[in-house]
């Protein structure tokens, strides 16, 4: 059921406290994409779009399974010719050769991560490098799932942790290689784009992970 609950959320996914979200947005700011052709896959409402341009890439195509999600994303973007948003899921990636292939807060929705991988390497030149913003696992294992409101009531979506040791175990066998992994920690700055962090100051929320093929 996530790509309905994902039709019903995009009405809200924009405007309420994502505490995840939001430490994904402060990640992205000390990324650099130089002249990159960038495939994100699971893009929602293209959120990611604008801080992928500022970050020098030259190009970004976002692929989402949700209609309502991109609908609201080709609002967002405009008439940008840099930029091109795609129905589809993640098995249906472009085979471009982009320079970076990106997943933001998508892989806890799979429980095993061979697919996904596979497909975003597929999708990548030789030599082009995964990145990964996800769920850190200590904050799954607290109680935290993607979730949503609607009719006063809270849905939460299917969700499963995925930790840097099952990354590094699963990548090889999609052609890629860890590089690099880190933990972000709620802190006073991120505390800008979400007042939530505050409850949680000092902890883990996100796993950044790059891999090259």
């Amino acid at each position: 059921m996530t790509r309905e609950d994902y039709d019903v959320w995009a009405a809200t996914y924009d405007v309420v406290d994502n505490p995840l979200v939001a430490m994904a947005t402060v990640a992205l700011e000390g990324v650099r994409l130089d002249g990159a052709r960038v495939l994100e896959l699971g893009c929602g409402t293209a959120r990611n779009a604008a801080a992928v341009l500022r970050a020098g890439a030259r190009e970004y195509v976002g692929v989402d399974a949700s209609a309502e999600m991109l609908a609201r994303g080709r609002e967002r973007v405009g008439s940008d010719a840099r930029v091109r948003l795609v129905e589809g899921d993640v098995s249906a990636a472009p085979r471009e050769a982009f320079d970076v292939v990106m997943f933001c807060l998508v892989l806890e929705h799979f429980e095993r991560l061979e697919a996904p991988l596979t497909a975003a390497a597929a999708a990548l030149r030789p030599g082009g490098e995964l990145r990964v913003f996800e769920l850190h696992p200590a904050w799954w294992h607290d109680g935290a799932r993607a979730h949503y409101v609607v009719d006063g009531q809270e849905r939460a979506l299917a969700s499963w942790p995925h930790d840097e040791a099952e990354f590094a175990r699963t990548l090889p066998a999609a052609g890629l290689e860890l590089v690099t992994a880190r933990s972000w920690y709620a802190h006073e700055a991120a505390c800008a784009h979400s007042p939530k962090l505050r409850k949680r100051l000092g902890k883990p929320i996100l796993l950044e992970l790059a891999a090259r093929g």
